[in-house]
């Protein structure tokens, strides 16, 4: 446990790398027969997770302070029966290489921890049937797949995740014959599939998007090498552009203005809440940037103004549940928030201040990094000292926040009891 004050965070500072490129890239690299350079590189759980897991398939990656080189030459080559593969909590790691991990007949245990494996992978299973790929659960943390991937027909569900259907966009050009994904309903984020779409574009792999309801992939394709850089993650800068847009001064470095992220959406909400002078509630739609949900709701408990975040059902299955996590959070600080089954109503009351009797508040972080994060940047709007446990967490996405957090004038300090 730790204390954390700030007043309001000022200073300069330059976003981690987006984690959702860099997934995309580690992977693209590591199925090119060559030697591909993949510049600005952050080194947390999730993307360590990856870069060992395709070392286990065979790709070989040296790393560097800031660059990887990533040798694809003899990924599935000299398969085994014993490759075990660590997904830590890493949801992009297990779904993006669930599939490719049987691109060739292969047998493989999938290990992770914390909540991974009771998030869906129905859609995964109901595919694979049909083509006699088995899996079976060893525990609560592991996965036995076994079985190899074949050219065909594959539906998924447009409103669980857009995962799925990245792994499959990934996995299904390496193999003989025309594979076809087929969306059942509206997809939902879809700018993350316009993430998998730019990388493999660019590592030479074609894929036709139907509109988003069907994507057609040649077979027999190969990835080619390249060397790129990462850009900014929006959805780490989302924390500063909200303490910005919350009163403090931060100049944030390497966004990209013409980026596909989704969480770029973070600066129109931002502007939607500021200019919002209606009496009526604000409706805003997150279906499509989960991932910025809980900063978003402290944006919006501090406007004083009656805003309702809707679509948002998907935050259950994260690293907790953080629908729920964020409304008990921000409501110990005084904010009032209301948790629905797909939706969180923010009744704020105008001329909001802190409690201003309170001197300190014991909050959680529910082991999750971006709740963890958001309560962090709350803390520049509350007049007391927060008690925050499992600081550690945010190293999952973003390794040195906190390190961050201090240059920019922020203070933690131990805990040490009444």
């Amino acid at each position: 446990m730790k204390i954390i004050k700030v007043d309001k965070l000022v200073g300069e500072l330059s976003p981690p790398p987006s984690k959702s490129v860099l997934h995309r890239y580690i992977i693209a690299s590591s199925l090119a027969k060559g030697i591909s350079k993949i510049e600005n590189i952050s080194f947390s759980e999730d993307i360590i997770a990856t870069i060992e897991a395709m070392k286990k398939l065979g790709a070989k990656i040296e790393q560097k302070d800031n660059y990887l080189l990533i040798d694809g030459s003899d990924t599935f080559k000299n398969l085994n029966e014993n490759i075990e593969i660590d997904c830590n909590e890493s949801g992009s790691t297990l779904r993006f290489l669930f599939p490719l991990s049987i691109v060739k007949e292969n047998k493989v245990l999938f290990k992770g921890r914390g909540k991974l494996f009771k998030r869906p992978m129905t859609p995964y299973f109901k595919n694979f049937e049909k083509f006699k790929i088995k899996h079976s659960y060893i525990d609560e943390n592991a996965i036995l797949l076994e079985g190899q991937l074949k050219a065909g027909i594959y539906e998924i569900d447009g409103n669980i995740s857009s995962q799925f259907i990245t792994g499959l966009l990934f996995s299904l050009p390496l193999l003989d014959g025309e594979s076809k994904i087929i969306i059942n309903g509206k997809l939902e984020s879809s700018n993350y599939i316009d993430i998998s779409l730019d990388c493999l574009s660019k590592f030479g792999i074609k894929i036709i998007n139907n509109s988003y309801q069907e994507f057609i992939i040649e077979g027999n394709q190969s990835y080619k090498v390249g060397n790129y850089r990462t850009e900014a993650d929006y959805s780490q800068a989302a924390f500063f552009l909200v303490a910005n847009a919350i009163g403090s001064k931060i100049k944030i470095n390497d966004l990209s203005e013409d980026s596909l992220q989704g969480d770029k959406k973070i600066i129109d909400y931002i502007s939607e809440i500021d200019n919002w002078n209606s009496k009526d509630t604000l409706v805003l739609d997150g279906s499509e940037t989960p991932d910025i949900i809980p900063i978003l709701s402290l944006k919006a408990a501090v406007s004083g103004k009656k805003i309702e975040i809707v679509n948002v059902e998907r935050l259950r299955i994260k690293e907790s549940d953080r629908l729920k996590a964020t409304v008990e959070e921000l409501s110990k600080l005084n904010f009032d928030l209301i948790e629905k089954k797909d939706s969180i109503l923010i009744n704020s009351r105008e001329n909001f201040e802190a409690n201003k009797n309170e001197k300190i508040v014991s909050l959680s972080a529910h082991s999750d990094h971006r709740i963890a994060m958001m309560i962090a940047i709350a803390a520049t709007c509350y007049d007391g000292e927060i008690l925050l446990d499992n600081l550690d967490c945010v190293k999952k996405s973003y390794p040195n926040f906190w390190e961050v957090f201090l240059s920019l004038g922020g203070k933690i300090y131990e805990y040490l009891g009444n």
